[in-house]
């Protein structure tokens, strides 16, 4: 097995703007070695100005030579940085193991995001061959994200809120389990620990393979910390260095 290239240097902001309330997305421009050795699912630590412990993001895009983030300001860390809009920001990686593609480049996907998961899911739908449905679950209609490029790219979106302010009223749980059972060959899943649980549950009973993207707190990003500790298939592995994506049969939550 090749050996991860990760990269641990300083990088100009290109910008870092507000999408919707309390959403930003960042901008930063990379070397073209940076560029190419980034997948999806993969994501970097993002050092931030007088922050102890960096923050951990996944990768939502890569376009040339520009590399974007999506992050939603929810602690004192997002909050500074949502502040920083020029100057440079110090990043370590592509860290971890992305979906793998090419076992699965000819069948048929399901896309499923829940709130800010849709970053690691947007770079991945960019990304294969082929489009089909993606699921998108949210708590009001101010969370989505992402909706007209995803189109453009000829996704079908099916969106829920748990107001019922866009789509589906309820969570996008509820209207998974019938449709993965329709001509679905494999599901790739970003999103929070609750909608993980029951979506391993759907396609374990209905025999779908598949990929999920677990979201633990992170310290360091290489698996030295080890605070982000999962049981997988019976053994503890590191989200960060030995995921953070792994198949949906192994995973243990």
């Amino acid at each position: 097995m090749c050996r991860l290239k990760r990269f641990d240097r300083s990088y100009k902001i290109i910008y870092n703007k507000e999408l919707s309330l309390n959403y930003f997305e960042l901008k930063i421009n990379i070397a073209e070695d940076v560029a190419n050795s980034c997948s999806p699912g993969q994501f970097f630590m993002v050092r931030v100005p007088g922050v102890f412990l960096p923050r951990p993001m996944s990768i939502y895009n890569v376009k040339g030579n520009s590399l974007g983030f999506l992050y939603k300001v929810v602690g004192n860390g997002t909050d500074i940085l949502s502040k920083i809009r020029t100057g440079e920001i110090q990043l370590l990686g592509p860290l971890g193991k992305g979906y793998n593609l090419k076992t699965y480049e000819n069948l048929n996907y399901v896309l499923v995001a829940g709130g800010t998961g849709i970053a690691s899911i947007y770079f991945l739908a960019v990304r294969l061959k082929k489009q089909g449905t993606l699921y998108y679950g949210v708590c009001s209609e101010k969370d989505l994200l992402c909706l007209d490029n995803l189109e453009k790219l000829g996704w079908k979106i099916v969106v829920s809120t748990e107001d019922g302010s866009k789509g589906y009223k309820g969570y996008i749980t509820d209207f998974l389990s019938n449709e993965l059972k329709k001509n679905t060959d494999v599901v790739f899943v970003c999103g929070p620990t609750p909608m993980l649980k029951k979506i391993l549950q759907i396609a374990r009973r209905i025999n779908v393979k598949g990929f999920v993207s677990l979201e633990e707190k992170m310290a360091c990003g290489i698996g030295s910390c080890q605070g982000c500790a999962i049981k997988i298939n019976g053994q503890i592995k590191m989200t960060c260095k030995d995921g953070p994506v792994f198949k949906i049969e192994d995973v243990e939550l």
